[in-house]
């Protein structure tokens, strides 16, 4: 059977998903918005939580992480469906104290977040997304706001040709010197660094006076948009795409899952973790003890002891989304003799001797028998032997969690660039296959 796939609806989706996806906070601000206009009710970390048969819920973790379920009609135990994905991109952090006179110019002092490509972020022009922290009348309680500029407001130029003529025979960006973005340009360059001039357009985007503010955590992001391309409108580019098309994946998946009659006697689970980009060693990492306290409270609230609790996590099957490496037209000797993944040809399920990809054979043999049921193009993906690739958060949820998990993810170029490049009919595929992971009984 054939399937007539709508790139445009596709690409609008997954477009409108990455555009307000600007920071891992404005990615669970979305999907909890999402999530809520879908019946989800919001459970919050630090109250008591009241879950029930037929309920489906969902909790923001630190602002960045957030945590998605649905508990069967029918649920005495077992049948239990975890998928993961992360919020964070490889970025530019802007530091504290972040305004430098330079020339005439005010530029923006940052730190690299993740591993980016650098390069890719040069003579782009760029804008900024987090969260500050605001005085309030509770000293141990500041106020907390999210800001997006939404705005070019920031650019790091490129140094001209003529006087670096070796240029294009490859130079090595210092991430101190060269990765400074320029913010202003003009007279009085050093009486605007001396005033504060980020904090003033913090102030103004939030509408607070810039004495209230605090302290900031902002992540520069490309400001350009996405699009369709190619002649027949089968390439998608965009920045973020690594990790948001698994998010929209995941959590689409959820929300499916909720009315399918085949969950009733089942809970399923998606989490969306902060912090994969830098180890996932942080407090709403999947490194963390996170997974395990969000698990302990839902069953401890269904009255399910313990043991059965571990018992649920030792039969249960997961999904690690995230994104794959597609093989480069221009540079094939890069990918495996055998076991190469083409753009537009099904998602990548991917594996690993060292086990940098979380594998298990079962579930491999699971989501091959539902892309077949339900006509999902899929392809499978390992590294060439000499080459040692990434990894994922899958093989760190398993070290939390005793979980059969497999990697799985969209085919992408020059992942970790500015702005990547998938072929958008992979995730069509990728929202399939986690959809029929949650529906099948």
């Amino acid at each position: 059977m054939s399937i007539k796939i709508n790139r445009n609806k596709v690409a609008d989706e997954l477009g409108r998903r990455i555009s307000a996806s600007t920071s891992p906070f404005h990615t669970v601000l979305y999907v909890a918005k999402e999530l809520k206009d879908n019946g989800f009710e919001e459970l919050i970390l630090s109250e008591k939580w009241k879950v029930k048969k037929g309920g489906k819920y969902f909790a923001k973790i630190f602002d960045s992480t957030l945590a998605a379920f649905t508990v069967g009609e029918k649920w005495e135990g077992g049948n239990f469906r975890i998928t993961a994905a992360h919020t964070d991109f490889p970025c530019l952090k802007i530091k504290p104290e972040a305004e430098i006179y330079a020339q005439g110019c005010v530029k923006c002092n940052v730190e690299v977040y993740g591993g980016p490509i650098l390069n890719t972020w040069l003579d782009r022009p760029l804008s900024a997304a987090g969260r500050i922290v605001i005085k309030s009348d509770d000293i141990m309680e500041p106020e907390i706001r999210y800001i997006d500029f939404k705005r070019p407001m920031f650019v790091i130029p490129n140094l001209a040709i003529h006087m670096n003529r070796e240029v294009n025979k490859g130079i090595e960006l210092n991430r101190q010197k060269d990765m400074l973005p320029v913010m202003f340009a003009g007279k009085g360059a050093e009486d605007i660094r001396k005033s504060g001039i980020l904090i003033k357009e913090l102030a103004d985007c939030a509408g607070v006076r810039k004495d209230d503010i605090l302290d900031y955590e902002l992540y520069i992001y490309p400001f350009e948009g996405q699009t369709l391309l190619g002649t027949d409108n089968s390439l998608y580019t965009a920045g973020r795409l690594d990790n948001v098309t698994s998010v929209q994946a995941c959590i689409k998946g959820i929300i499916a899952s909720a009315d399918s009659d085949a969950r009733d006697n089942g809970i399923s689970f998606t989490i969306i973790y902060d912090s994969e980009e830098i180890g996932s060693g942080t407090k709403q990492g999947a490194g963390s003890v996170i997974t395990r306290f969000v698990l302990e409270r839902i069953y401890k609230c269904l009255g399910i002891d313990d043991e059965v609790m571990k018992c649920d996590i030792a039969s249960a099957i997961g999904l690690s989304v995230d994104v794959a490496h597609a093989v480069h037209p221009n540079v094939p000797e890069k990918s495996d003799l055998t076991n190469k993944l083409y753009m537009n040809q099904g998602f990548g399920i991917k594996t690993s001797a060292a086990e940098r990809y979380a594998s298990d054979i079962k579930v491999i043999g699971i989501v091959k028998q539902l892309c077949e049921k339900y006509d999902i193009l899929n392809q499978r993906y390992v590294n060439r032997s000499d080459i040692q690739g990434g990894s994922t958060l899958g093989t760190i949820v398993v070290s939390q969690l005793p979980v059969r998990m497999l990697d799985i993810g969209v085919p992408i170029l020059a992942m970790h660039s500015a702005r990547e490049t998938m072929g958008i009919d992979d995730q069509y595929y990728l929202e399939k296959i986690v959809e029929a992971f949650y529906k099948e009984a």
